[in-house]
């Protein structure tokens, strides 16, 4: 058939949806040249892509460090100096392999210009949803958006002379501003969540296609205690992948539910030190991992961050949700979550920070009205698992 590009960054909640995507089109006869650092190879090439790393550099990799975690707008400004680093690569790469397409993760937006100045279409994989101040951003508390409008100011002056130096070299590329290199739409853009769930979906347009997650088994070699899961009811607690050593908020969930007739299985992140949470309550199974699509099979509530992923699977399996956001972003999702009547948002202000109290109450009002959030879930999971999933997003991809 013909040759795609793929530009991503290596974070996993980016990765992780689209490998069932490249897969897809790797059986169709595409030929898939996937590009992220080096240490992203061990995941991507089972997908059957050709993997292809970007340089090597220590500035570089200090830059891709400062772009998790921390603020929006400082991430956005590392963002933005790793396109200024990354441009000159993807142009080689295209001008050397002439693909037919070329698909980049709204995050890696050198892939989105590179194509752009080469007269070609961009395709953009969004794992987040697609927020656009004209249409959907959400009305924030008055201290955030106090602190991240100095925030932004305070990335003003480095974001503007990277702007001027990308323009002096490149010509025309549209940056979209300070904050511009954290929603990086193209031409075509595969979301990967439903129109249902996605703000403002019916005001974007046909060049979105919300074709919901790639939920697939992952294989556990975790060792985990599943014949200890014998309460009733489930509630597992994760603060996903990246900024997961909340230790206040997991000694707050001691304390909200140390004496809950439940049972709560606690993924506290791998690089958490357990037994600085000692003590731990006898009604609470805690991990550094846990495997979490089968501990989600056997859940009753699902209290997360607030990360896409892990609020997609929650739906996924119908479970009503109490999100804790840790960023921004996820405090979007957090009030989406609300939205919907599938779940509740905690700890907006400050984010990530909910009282004992407030845990308890909260988990009380899911429960107390059970099959009234489990029906709301369960309908917005029919809509996720009825948008077309990898095999819809490979239709729109060749089709460009």
């Amino acid at each position: 058939m013909g040759k795609t590009l793929f530009f991503n960054i290596p974070a996993t909640g980016h990765i992780n949806p689209s490998l069932a995507v490249v897969a897809e089109l790797v059986k169709r006869g595409e030929q898939v040249l996937y590009i992220n650092t080096a240490e992203t190879r061990p995941v991507i090439e089972p997908t059957g892509a050709q993997f292809v790393a970007y340089p090597e550099s220590s500035a570089l990799a200090a830059q891709i460090g400062r772009t998790s975690g921390g603020t929006i707008p400082g991430n956005a400004l590392a963002l933005h100096q790793i396109n200024e680093a990354l441009l000159p690569f993807a142009l080689d790469l295209i001008d050397h392999l002439h693909p037919d397409r070329v698909v980049f993760d709204s995050l890696a937006g050198w892939g989105k210009h590179a194509a752009h100045l080469r007269g070609m279409k961009a395709i953009a994989s969004v794992s987040t949803f697609v927020l656009d101040p004209r249409i959907n951003m959400p009305p924030m508390p008055t201290g955030m958006m106090l602190r991240t409008t100095a925030q932004v100011m305070g990335t003003l002056i480095p974001y503007l002379r990277t702007a001027r130096r990308v323009r002096a070299k490149h010509g025309k590329v549209s940056l979209g501003g300070p904050l511009g290199s954290v929603m990086n739409t193209g031409d075509v853009n595969i979301v990967y969540t439903s129109a249902a769930f996605q703000p403002g979906a019916e005001r974007m347009g046909p060049r979105f296609h919300f074709v919901g997650p790639s939920i697939s088994a992952r294989p556990d070699t975790t060792g985990f205690p599943f014949e200890q899961i014998t309460g009733s009811p489930v509630v597992y607690i994760s603060l996903g992948t990246i900024n997961n050593q909340n230790l206040d908020f997991y000694r707050a969930c001691f304390a909200a539910f140390g004496d809950h007739p439940g049972q709560f299985i606690l993924s506290a992140g791998k690089r958490t030190d357990l037994a600085a949470l000692n003590p731990i309550p006898a009604n609470f199974i805690v991990r550094n991992f846990v495997p979490q699509l089968e501990v989600l099979q056997r859940s009753t509530v699902f209290i997360t961050h607030g990360g896409m992923n892990s609020v997609h699977e929650g739906l996924w399996y119908n479970l009503p949700l109490i999100a804790i956001p840790q960023q921004i972003e996820q405090a979007v999702v957090a009030g989406q979550v609300e939205a919907t009547g599938v779940g509740l948002a905690l700890g907006m202000e400050p984010l990530g920070q909910p009282r004992a109290e407030e845990l308890r109450a909260g988990l009380d009002r899911i429960l107390g009205n059970l099959e009234g959030y489990r029906y709301a879930a369960e309908r917005m999971g029919d809509t996720l698992r009825e948008a077309g999933g990898y095999v819809r997003a490979a239709d729109v991809i060749l089709g460009v």
